[in-house]
């Protein structure tokens, strides 16, 4: 948008996972102004369709809300890793499958008002059984639901996770 200029970008701390700036920028009205900015290292998600056409969900705990969460596979993107890659790996960790197609599907910005993180997601298709291979810090259970019980879940409120709920319904857009 015209009018905006980025002054100046500090970067406040640097974590694992993101990094938390300070942006001074100058508004069309002339006006400085500060404003946070959380950068992410990136991510990428999929959507595992099984041979029956159900979907395979990981619940595992979240710190930032203290409770479990039903979500699809996803993690973050290794250094020098493109998505596909990344999610070609995280739903074999994750869930302990294969997948003999992977489709993307969208990409979503997570929470744009202040972190610039996206994530592709994909769908996966022609699972094939593997093995788990968790990091040592997680703790994740595959469950496997039909369609209806997801979208039951995410419209009463039990699956609450952007990139699902995203990705769920996207796929689910897309096979009509």
């Amino acid at each position: 948008m015209k009018g905006y200029e980025k002054l100046e970008q500090r970067l406040m701390h640097q974590g694992k996972v993101v990094g938390f700036y300070e942006d001074i920028v100058k508004l069309p009205s002339g006006k400085v102004v500060t404003w946070d900015l959380v950068k992410h290292k990136g991510a990428a998600a999929v959507v595992p369709v099984t041979d029956k056409g159900t979907i395979l969900l990981v619940r595992q705990y979240r710190n930032a809300l203290d409770q479990e969460t039903l979500e699809i596979p996803a993690g973050g993107i290794e250094p020098g890793e493109t998505p596909l890659e990344c999610v070609t790996r995280e739903i074999e960790e994750e869930t302990g499958y294969i997948a003999g197609h992977m489709q993307h599907l969208m990409t979503v910005i997570t929470a744009i008002g202040f972190c610039d993180e996206k994530i592709p997601i994909y769908v996966a298709t022609d699972l094939k059984p593997s093995k788990q291979h968790l990091d040592e810090d997680e703790f994740i259970d595959v469950e496997e639901y039909t369609t209806d019980e997801i979208k039951d879940m995410i419209f009463s409120g039990k699956i609450i996770d952007a990139k699902t709920i995203s990705g769920v319904l996207g796929y689910l857009n897309m096979e009509k």
